[in-house]
């Protein structure tokens, strides 16, 4: 079921409707990403080009992150010095030595992965971005 996105007229983002609270400021994903490593530019790139050609995928920027959109936020890029940082939701707490965090947060589970580089975009990290793509 596709759903009418809404594009806010101040800080053109993309928004599943017209009273979605966001951060109302135009950011360009790009500025994200100016001081930051190479390394880090291809990460967020690869995950762009996976999870963007998904059905209902609505990609905006924020001051300090990149959210990937279904009906709610499913997935949150934040590009730090030296690391990737990747936040998405699932429904049961993960036991992954690999991720940074896994902590309740509201009715859910936050993960939090921080990659440095492509080499540790695993098919596994898809498959929990999947599984909050799917639940969101």
């Amino acid at each position: 079921m596709n759903k009418e996105i809404t594009i806010c007229p101040k800080c053109i983002r993309q928004l599943r409707n017209i009273n979605a609270w966001h951060y109302c400021a135009e950011v360009s994903i790009d500025d994200l990403f100016a001081d930051k490593s190479d390394d880090i530019l291809l990460v967020f790139d690869e995950i762009l080009q996976r999870v963007s050609i998904w059905d209902d995928v609505a990609v905006s920027a924020t001051k300090n992150c990149v959210v990937f959109v279904k009906n709610k936020t499913f997935l949150v890029l934040k590009p730090m010095t030296k690391f990737m940082e990747i936040k998405f939701h699932s429904r049961e707490f993960i036991e992954d030595e690999d991720l940074h965090k896994c902590a309740k947060w509201g009715g859910k589970y936050e993960g939090i992965f921080r990659l440095q580089n492509t080499h540790q975009l695993s098919s596994k990290v898809f498959n929990y971005i999947k599984e909050s793509y799917q639940i969101s």
